[in-house]
């Protein structure tokens, strides 16, 4: 049996598995990883199991991830200049080893496929790993990450010397006796925020993303930083906004490696600043106002919210984005005719962390929250107002100014 991945189970019930790529499926079993004597004979043991990648890619078979037995690996051996495999872990239910090797250099040399290659593809985990189960794409992203580390850091940074594979593939050394540098994986870590100011979040876009997309606020923390202060000095930097340091907790993180971050998730509020006037577009006005004692609070404070000041070499542009507008975009509903608007998809942290900060603001739980917009046949209208109501008084005034056809 090729596929394999059926062995590879969730190694924790956390909330973590909502996240992709945040749960690889397995047992990192570090102990191991300095038993040079067990790492050999794992590795030679048929029942072992190999993550083959190439060009920073992962193999797949019919839309599936393709994870062998190691005693495939011995069908392409003569053709990789280096074999070294890495230790990624042990399955959860029954302890079998799993590693991951460069199979680039086989391609390279263009010898003939092997039986268990004909039909597969190597593609971009970015765009396959949302459609697979949790364990699968979070071991392929382990599995990605360590390799292009390898290929990375093949020559020594101090004396320009090979180094060699330790630790079961978590360490690389000098081979020159007279340097013995040692390195380590290592992390990028880069901060996401939701910034909100009431019933708005803050969303930024680059110019190079396709139109109509926005999301988080994001950025690299940097040397000396921590991430409190990265989450002020990026949401300055990119959209002018001041944020209320005392007001950042951190609520999840994400493991990237394309090819080594990791996106640590937070949500803060930004500084009122009374005396500017928002960047509210009018698609932006046209969300669900509540119409309870709220109602005139409400319209106060999308005058009140903290202009956007967008610095052009980092974002296209930056909106304040009320939470019933992003929870129908979240939820996949219909906007109104000509409006472009999308954020990540599931896969994203992005996507996550909207979420929740939206079930964290929503303070009374009615079907009104679902109803989405309604299309009518025939005429046009300057604005529409329906209100909707439940028996509990719960009631909202859904309000639409753009012309629309009914």
């Amino acid at each position: 049996m090729e596929r394999q991945a059926a062995r590879l189970t969730t190694e924790t019930g956390s909330t973590d598995q909502a996240i992709c790529f945040s749960d690889s499926g397995i047992k990192r079993a570090a102990e191991y990883r300095t038993q040079s004597s067990w790492l050999l004979n794992a590795f030679s043991s048929p029942d072992s199991l190999v993550v083959p990648v190439a060009r920073n890619k992962n193999l797949l078979k019919d839309g599936q991830p393709l994870i062998i037995p190691v005693c495939k690996v011995d069908t392409i051996r003569d053709h990789l200049q280096s074999c070294d495999p890495i230790f990624l872990g042990l399955t959860t239910n029954d302890d079998t080893p799993v590693f991951a090797i460069d199979v680039a250099d086989f391609f390279s040399a263009g010898g003939t496929k092997p039986m268990w290659l004909e039909g597969t593809e190597f593609v971009d985990l970015r765009r396959y790993g949302p459609n697979m189960k949790a364990s699968e794409a979070g071991l392929l992203a382990y599995a990605r990450g360590m390799i292009e580390w390898h290929s990375q850091n093949r020559f020594c940074g101090h004396c320009g010397m090979r180094k060699v594979s330790k630790d079961g593939g978590h360490s690389l050394k000098c081979s020159s006796e007279s340097c013995n540098a040692v390195v380590y994986p290592r992390l990028d870590p880069a901060v996401i925020m939701v910034i909100a100011d009431g019933d708005y979040v803050l969303l930024g876009r680059q110019s190079k993303w396709e139109p109509g997309r926005y999301s988080l606020l994001a950025g690299f923390v940097e040397i000396g930083e921590t991430f409190e202060m990265a989450i002020a000095r990026e949401v300055q930097e990119e959209a002018g906004i001041i944020v209320d340091r005392s007001s950042i907790r951190y609520f999840a993180s994400q493991p990237w490696p394309f090819p080594s971050s990791l996106m640590v998730g937070f949500l803060a509020s930004a500084e009122k600043n009374e005396s500017s006037a928002s960047k509210i577009s009018p698609m932006r006005r046209e969300q669900v106002v509540p119409i309870d004692n709220s109602s005139l609070s409400t319209i106060r404070d999308i005058d009140s919210l903290p202009k956007p000041a967008v610095n052009d070499n980092e974002l296209e542009d930056a909106q304040w984005i009320h939470k019933d507008f992003l929870r129908a975009v979240l939820s996949g509903n219909s906007l109104p005719p000509g409006v472009k608007f999308h954020v990540p998809g599931k896969y994203a942290i992005a996507h996550y962390l909207m979420e929740k900060w939206i079930a964290e603001t929503r303070c009374n739980n009615w079907a009104g929250d679902e109803i989405e917009t309604v299309q009518i046949d025939e005429g046009v209208f300057k604005y529409v107002l329906i209100r909707i109501h439940d028996n509990n008084g719960s009631q909202k005034l859904v309000r639409l100014t753009s012309p629309i056809i009914y």
